[in-house]
């Protein structure tokens, strides 16, 4: 996949054979925007054309202050890696800037759709875009001049809700992880480097690895939970604790910390992936470090036994 970055100052060039583009933002890319972007692939293959997603960097809603956080399901680069593995042939990233914010919805269309030789576009029913969201699933058509074609995919449910990333970072604020995986279509994953900690835990008998979480992912509700943690290319079984560490009234930094497995090796800086499974129990205050090691050792447990269906 050819990622290309744009900007209001960008000379937009036209793509040999032409592109049919999937319209949106995509944070999370759930099943809902994987079925968008799986519709274009199949309009592009009957047209012939090259298949593309245009996208925004950063989050619209936190540049425009409608989201004050800009905590992510998919930051950048995980976007790029899962739009790769649905074999998308380019990615248009354009700069969400003051300049983009004051575009009119048909300049808009004239100066990034138009330009790449678009034979068709898709997007979902509520995608907006230009001045003040003014551009609507309703005036693409004319405002591409009667170019191109489109085809808008309806709102979809599962289990009476609507498929979105709303729902999901709902899920995962509230600490139920294991909602996720039938709306996003995968585990809910995050990203981080090991950074040097306190060493109680291996004290204790339970080394952790202490998260730095890079980009700006969303983390799920305080709690332990079981995850998999993959470092050196290799999935090890583990609990993580987001908290305080109250037991040892560190009620300043919300952190992350990881007890992997069946695991004794030397990662210091490395990068690991942490993939949330299911929370198992509440952050508690503990009145002695053995009755925190013995609910250590039963959080373990239930890890080792819990049984992960991909």
């Amino acid at each position: 996949m050819k990622v290309v970055y744009l900007s209001a100052r960008s000379i937009v060039l036209p793509i040999k054979n032409g592109i049919t583009l999937a319209l949106g933002y995509f944070d999370g890319l759930h099943i809902a925007h994987q079925n968008i972007i799986k519709q274009t692939i199949t309009v592009a293959n009957e047209l012939g054309s090259q298949s593309g997603v245009l996208t925004f960097q950063p989050n619209p809603k936190f540049f425009i202050g409608k989201q004050k956080l800009e905590s992510l399901l998919t930051p950048h680069n995980m976007k790029i890696n899962l739009l790769n593995k649905l074999r998308v042939d380019y990615l248009f990233v354009i700069k969400f800037d003051y300049d983009i914010v004051k575009m009119s919805h048909k300049r808009f269309i004239e100066k990034f759709i138009i330009p790449l030789d678009t034979k068709h576009v898709v997007s979902g029913f509520d995608f907006e875009y230009g001045y003040k969201g003014k551009g609507n699933v309703n005036t693409l058509f004319t405002d591409g001049n009667e170019k191109f074609g489109v085809s808008i995919i309806d709102e979809q449910k599962l289990r009476n809700d609507k498929i979105s990333s709303s729902l999901i970072r709902t899920f995962i604020l509230n600490g139920q992880v294991n909602e996720v995986k039938a709306y996003l279509g995968r585990f809910y994953t995050t990203e981080g480097i090991v950074i040097h900690g306190f060493k109680r835990g291996r004290e204790m008998g339970f080394p952790t690895a202490n998260i730095f979480t890079i980009d700006n992912y969303l983390l799920p509700h305080k709690g332990v939970y079981i995850v998999l943690v993959e470092v050196f290319q290799k999935v090890y079984k583990g609990i993580a604790n987001i908290g305080h560490n109250p037991t040892f009234n560190e009620n300043n930094n919300k952190s992350v910390e990881v007890h992997i497995i069946d695991f004794n090796q030397e990662i210091y800086q490395e990068k690991i992936t942490i993939t949330w499974i299911k929370k198992i129990r509440d952050e508690e205050k503990f009145h002695s470090i053995n009755e925190l090691v013995n609910q250590l050792s039963q959080d373990k447990e239930k890890a080792i036994n819990f049984d992960i269906k991909a």
